[in-house]
């Protein structure tokens, strides 16, 4: 080959690679500054007993040998009925919209849940995985929100522009774990507030959102790989008991922590998907069975599913989740209806 010809291939190799750094910097989320803990040792944080994600090698590896289950078409799904503005009295009405975007109404308060209305979970709205149905309620038609829980920074649950539009047309409190609200501030939200894992912030007399542990990773770029914190919340209400958004989680012991200290809860919303293949999903996202396991754990009375149907982000196909979920009940001997796997748009009364 041609001395040229190499000089030609490896300057746009070079520039290649310099182009990806640049993006995977740009996009990059500010790093969290803050005091060490058991959790952050002053440059990145850390999952309890020490629970490690896989690497670039185990990611290659699975890129490269995925055996991805079936996944239909674009379900064009007409949207469910728009959700009432308010519920007033002590019941608890929950709306799956989407993954794990979900709509809680009480006692006269809406919270919305990791709201996620982009086509696709990605930097670039030209690749990356793409949903396969519409969210199951409007972005018009979402009452106002009142409290927005982000549960950390991924793609997937951190829709910044979805986040900016509700900031801008509701002014919500908005709950997020540690350094997330540098990225917020940045992108103009405000009213945001900030906790780590064991922390707590009063929302008004009747509400209380305590931060607690889940078994994660964050990032949106190159450069910040555990920069931020990963959390679930816990809503303490006066009137309708408590309610528990598990974010985005593999399973682990603090679970029964949670159920000790929380517990019974009124309700809890916990993640079922992407968890094909174990070897490399189960550190960061808990399969159907552990799902069941967790609902016993955090002693739920009812519990919604999250995380599924939505968009392929792992190797389970679109309806294996809820099958796996179906067969671990029975396995449990679990009532159904006590852990349900919504469609989107559905909505659950729980009086």
């Amino acid at each position: 080959m041609p001395s040229k010809l190499l000089l030609i291939i490896g300057v746009f190799a070079v520039l290649l690679v310099a182009t990806a750094l640049l993006i995977g910097y740009l996009i990059s989320a500010p790093r969290y500054v803050g005091p060490v803990s058991d959790h952050f040792d002053g440059q990145v944080f850390r999952n309890l007993g020490d629970t490690q994600p896989k690497g670039f090698r185990e990611l290659l590896g699975w890129l490269l040998n995925r055996e991805q289950g079936q996944w239909a078409s674009y379900h064009n799904e007409p949207p469910g009925p728009p959700p009432p503005d308010r519920v007033h009295d002590q019941s608890i009405r929950v709306t799956f919209i989407n993954h794990s975007t979900v709509l809680i109404q009480t006692e006269g308060l809406n919270i919305l849940t990791d709201p996620i209305y982009y086509e696709r979970v990605s930097p670039f709205q030209f690749a990356g995985p793409r949903r396969n149905q519409p969210p199951g309620i409007r972005f018009d038609e979402l009452p106002r929100i009142d409290i927005l829980l982000l549960s950390h920074n991924h793609w997937d649950h951190l829709d910044i522009g979805t986040v900016q539009k509700i900031c801008a047309r509701d002014q919500p409190r908005v709950f997020c774990p540690l350094g997330v609200k540098t990225f917020l501030d940045q992108q103009g939200c405000r009213n945001v507030t900030q906790l780590d894992w064991r922390e707590s912030a009063v929302y008004n007399d009747s509400v209380t959102v305590h931060c607690v542990p889940a078994q994660h990773f964050s990032g949106r770029g190159i450069f910040d790989r555990n920069a931020t914190l990963w959390a679930g919340f816990v809503l303490d209400t006066k009137a309708a008991g408590r309610i528990y958004f598990a974010g985005d989680s593999g399973y682990g012991a603090f679970f029964k922590e949670i159920g000790r200290q929380f517990g019974p809860l009124r309700l809890a919303l916990i993640p079922i998907g992407a968890y094909k293949p174990p070897s490399f999903m189960s550190p960061v996202h808990c399969s159907p069975a552990e799902a069941v396991q967790i609902h016993e754990d955090v002693r739920a009375e009812r519990t919604v599913a999250i995380h599924f149907g939505t968009f392929p982000l792992a190797d389970d196909g679109e309806n294996e989740p809820v099958v796996d979920l179906s067969k671990a009940l029975v396995a449990r001997g679990i009532p159904a209806e006590r852990f349900r796997a919504l469609k989107n748009g559905e909505s659950l009364v729980i009086n």
